[in-house]
């Protein structure tokens, strides 16, 4: 296949598909031209030696011809000839296979792995504000890879088994899109040595058709990323420049810089929502070396209107949310200022304007110099948010009247008597105001207030022992029935 026949391959593989799609490029190459595969970082001169380990698997594409003094081939293995490409052996008057300074080695091709987010590139994702997290920096399962034509490639699926899911994928030009034509090329001499490891391939004919976005679908494989990623350095992050730093969701390290959490509706559009971001915030002079991530993910569901922090949640299940990443390029105490910047300006149009979008709330956490990690709220005050304030209000109150009350119960607390009227008060009034009685047909005239006072030695006798057998004249407390009125 020509060169010129890749522009037209991936203009095809971009364009022919009606809904919109993420396109993940595998980087590395076996090419036998790439100095990168070699360990003397050159390609093999007319007067070197080319050594291929004889216990390794291989596939080499070979774009041009060369002249080489000998080879050691591999006993598993395939070269593909481009059009004109070959080997040719150097017929000069020295003999330099003596001198191992002319041996060059074909480096190990299963150091390649599918789950090394260094390895992968998202076709044309040029703007320099956005970047993705670690987990979706590696094809995502509604996503389109691409293996690029003219290229020979060996990639390790991983040991433990799982299977990768993904839209479709392009293998040397040729487009798949079912299992079933997948699994045939798998099955071949070339399929073999191009894929190696106990994971395996599926595609899934449905793309994402979300305008909110689709989970990526890589957090069950988030240590084995990580891991890939920081192969170089022992597994252990570098410190970030600030002390308050976070960690989002998806993201191996922490970062200085912001994270926004928004809540939205159906009528939410994640590809729009980033171009206005894009658009109005990150392109400004002033968002410069500022840099976006913005994604759907699954997070810990808060209450609404509570302050995200990073040491404490209040948790209530998982509900999908977008997320932005803003981190910049700033150093030492400058690091992430800028993008805290920007985030506070995104979290006030979210109040502002975000209900024209579909966005109902935006929560914000960010890092700062002292260590601490703070978090605001975008969300303007609604009658559901009012109606609860009112609520725990009056909850509150009661909560402290019965607090007060039970004190005073347990004798903790005395409180001052409060002069509320009863029935026997109403009558100890009533004397103050006059006779206001009636007469009654049955019991004739009803006597004078001060005639209801009995005598010095009136005793009053109730069943039940546990009130008072004798009550003063003067508590108001009683009264005398002309039923029964006889002296005792």
């Amino acid at each position: 296949m020509e060169g010129w026949h890749l522009p037209i391959v991936l203009l095809c593989l971009l364009f022919c598909e009606v809904s919109v799609a993420v396109y993940k490029q595998w980087i590395p190459s076996t090419n036998f031209e790439d100095a990168s595969n070699w360990d003397k970082n050159r390609t093999p001169s007319e007067t070197d030696i080319a050594i291929f380990d004889s216990n390794k698997m291989v596939s080499v594409f070979i774009r041009s011809p060369h002249v080489l003094t000998g080879a050691h081939l591999p006993l598993d293995g395939e070269f593909i000839l481009a059009p004109g490409a070959g080997f040719a052996a150097f017929d000069g008057a020295s003999d330099p296979s003596s001198d191992s300074d002319h041996n060059i080695h074909f480096l190990n091709a299963d150091r390649y792995s599918w789950y090394d987010p260094s390895l992968w590139r998202t076709v044309l994702e040029d703007n320099d504000h956005l970047f993705s997290v670690d987990t979706e920096l590696i094809p995502c399962r509604q996503d389109d890879v691409i293996f690029p034509p003219e290229t020979s490639f060996r990639v390790d699926l991983g040991a433990g088994g799982r299977t990768v899911s993904l839209h479709s994928i392009s293998i040397m030009g040729q487009k798949f899109s079912t299992d079933q034509e997948l699994a045939t090329y798998l099955t071949s001499s070339t399929g073999k040595l191009q894929f190696h490891g106990a994971g395996s391939l599926k595609l899934i004919p449905d793309s994402c058709e979300d305008p909110s976005g689709c989970k990526c679908g890589n957090d069950e494989v988030k240590s084995w990323i990580c891991a890939s990623l920081l192969q170089t350095s022992g597994g252990r992050c570098p410190k970030p420049a600030c002390q308050g730093a976070l960690k989002p969701v998806g993201q191996c390290c922490e970062i200085c810089g912001a994270m926004l959490f928004l809540n939205y509706t159906q009528a939410f559009d994640l590809q729009q929502y980033k171009q206005r971001l894009l658009h109005t915030f990150l392109d400004q002079p002033q968002a410069s070396g500022v840099r976006m991530a913005i994604s759907k993910v699954h997070r810990a569901n808060t209450v609404p209107g509570a302050v995200h922090t990073a040491r404490g949640k209040r948790q209530a299940g998982t509900m999908p949310q977008i997320q932005v990443v803003l981190m910049d390029d700033g150093a030492g105490p400058e690091a992430g200022r800028a993008a805290i910047h920007v985030a506070q300006a995104i979290l006030t149009d979210v109040a502002e304007q975000g209900a024209n979008f579909g966005v109902l709330q935006g929560n914000m956490e960010y890092s700062s110099s002292s260590g601490s990690t703070a978090g605001l709220t975008g969300e303007r005050p609604t009658s559901g948010l009012v109606t609860g304030m009112a609520i725990a209000l009056v909850l509150g109150l009661m909560a402290l009247l019965g607090g007060l009350l039970l004190l005073h119960r347990t004798g903790r607390v005395r409180l001052w008597p409060l002069p509320i009227p009863t029935l026997w008060h109403r009558s100890e009034s009533a004397s103050n105001q006059g006779n206001l009685g009636f007469e009654n047909p049955i019991f004739g005239s009803l006597p004078s207030v001060s005639g209801l006072n009995p005598g010095p030695n009136v005793e009053v006798v109730l069943d039940d022992a546990s009130f008072p057998t004798s009550l003063n004249r003067n508590s108001g407390s009683y009264f005398t029935n002309p039923l029964f009125e006889t002296d005792i």
